[in-house]
């Protein structure tokens, strides 16, 4: 080969022809795209992980204390019980006890109503909601529309908007 033809041939390998160059750049440019719109979901992931991880920790702190309150229920219940047996004709030592007690349930309510936790209300003549409340009977009434709460036998708790415990009703059903 001749220094002419031989300089011809470098020329050749180091400068392509525009159409290949433009269709370098080309893929290039869709190469940088793919990898811009993998960084932006990557990130948008990480993100909604980052959200995803504060709440869970949010929830976990705010409901921490479920199983120990609920394994303080029954002796609120019993409290109140105790409470019950407590007759107006009672000794002044008595009524002096059952007046500590009282007092003993007041506070144990208002540290619950502290930490999130309130009672179901049931009242009698109120719509029985199976959400919150839990059916142990039927009641015949002639006062009260059936499907109505009769009578609540054992309070319910709500933490926060979970439910601890369903308060425990009768509900009324149409009299013969």
């Amino acid at each position: 080969m001749t220094d002419e033809q031989l300089r011809q041939a470098e020329e050749i390998e180091t400068d392509p022809p525009a159409a290949e160059t433009e269709e370098t750049e080309k893929n290039w440019a869709e190469e940088a795209q793919k990898f811009q719109d993998l960084y932006l979901r990557c990130a948008a992931e990480t993100d909604n992980m980052r959200r995803r991880f504060q709440k869970e920790r949010e929830e976990q702190a705010r409901y921490s204390a479920e199983k120990v309150i609920k394994s303080m229920l029954p002796v609120l219940d019993n409290l109140g019980l105790a409470l019950s047996y407590v007759k107006e004709d009672a000794s002044a030592d008595v009524r002096s006890l059952a007046e500590g007690v009282r007092m003993t349930m007041k506070g144990f309510n208002d540290s619950l109503a502290e930490n999130g936790v309130t009672p179901i209300t049931a009242e009698r003549g109120a719509v029985f909601d199976p959400n919150l409340h839990e059916a142990l009977g039927q009641v015949p009434e002639s006062d009260l529309a059936p499907g109505s709460i009769s009578q609540e036998v054992q309070k319910g708790y709500m933490l926060y908007d979970r439910l601890l415990r369903p308060a425990k009703v009768l509900v009324s059903v149409a009299a013969d």
